[in-house]
């Protein structure tokens, strides 16, 4: 296959020892809809079959970095992001699968709404054998509710979404090192910074869930780091915030997506943190 022109969308798919998952991956990013694109895997000091497994895979729009060190996803992708030719980068992770529309769906919203810089997605959640165990849509679709959301928590599924690169590259907007568990809400974080966010109710990635993937080692962790990320948020409103007290707050929030009641004084401080922020985000 010829690849036409530039790529308008490079897929950054970080893989460390992914033996199991990655060819199932990698062609699921090469059979897009849309052809003009590119698959960009960072193979991050893998220990396992990952070097061949790309190797045996022959399309031009395959592009294959490796790191003789263990960057991490977040400097992984972050490696991904500085390769990519196009202006829309699409996260895949490496045990992930994106939908065939993936890529034509985020590329005509982009071009339907030039002052948004992400754009996230339902997505199903499969086991290791493929068998599709739900469906997660999310709650919020338009840019001032996740806006408000991303105090407490990542405003999208982070490999369902798209940004644009091209504005992270101009903010020196990357993802943080320091932390393998909350890399991506801190990323998005500073990004929406720049331009709006929303989510569509398409179904464009499955999620796998598996003994081996990072997530588990977040559920271990518990929320530390990310009520830690979520009160920094807080603190750059103006209110002095620690993560206990984000996590309490975080806890709130979700409460009221679901119609559920919370402790009144908590909720009395929630409603207060949505009105400094809805006079803050106002023109």
């Amino acid at each position: 296959m010829l690849r036409l022109g530039p790529p308008r969308l490079s897929f950054v798919i970080p893989a460390w020892n992914q033996e199991r998952f990655l060819a199932a991956s990698v062609g699921s990013a090469l059979s897009q809809t849309v052809h003009a694109i590119e698959v960009i895997v960072v193979n991050d000091a893998s220990t396992d079959a990952t070097a061949l497994i790309l190797e045996a895979i022959d399309d031009p729009r395959l592009v294959v970095l490796r790191s003789e060190t263990n960057l991490g996803p977040g400097g992984a992708r972050n490696l991904g992001m500085e390769a990519a030719q196009a202006s829309i980068v699409a996260f895949l992770d490496a045990d992930d699968v994106a939908a065939p529309e993936r890529a034509e769906r985020q590329l005509a919203f982009f071009d339907g709404h030039p002052d948004h810089v992400l754009v996230g997605s339902a997505y199903g959640v499969v086991d290791e054998k493929d068998n599709v165990l739900g469906v997660e849509r999310p709650a919020l679709l338009e840019d001032a509710e996740l806006r408000f959301s991303s105090l407490f928590l990542s405003p999208v599924h982070l490999t369902s979404s798209a940004i644009r690169a091209d504005v992270a590259r101009r903010k020196a907007i990357v993802f943080p090192t320091d932390s393998k568990i909350v890399e991506d809400y801190r990323f998005v974080s500073s990004l929406i910074r720049h331009g709006k966010v929303a989510n569509l109710q398409d179904v464009l990635t499955y999620y796998r869930r598996h003994d081996a993937m990072t997530s588990r080692l977040f559920e271990q962790q518990g929320w530390q780091g990310f009520a830690e990320a979520s009160a920094a948020n807080i603190r750059a409103l103006g209110v002095e915030c620690d993560g206990p007290l984000a996590a309490r707050l975080a806890q709130a929030h979700l409460a009221k997506l679901r119609g559920l009641e919370t402790d009144p004084l908590l909720e009395q401080l929630y409603d207060t943190l949505k009105a400094l922020h809805a006079s803050q985000e106002a023109p």
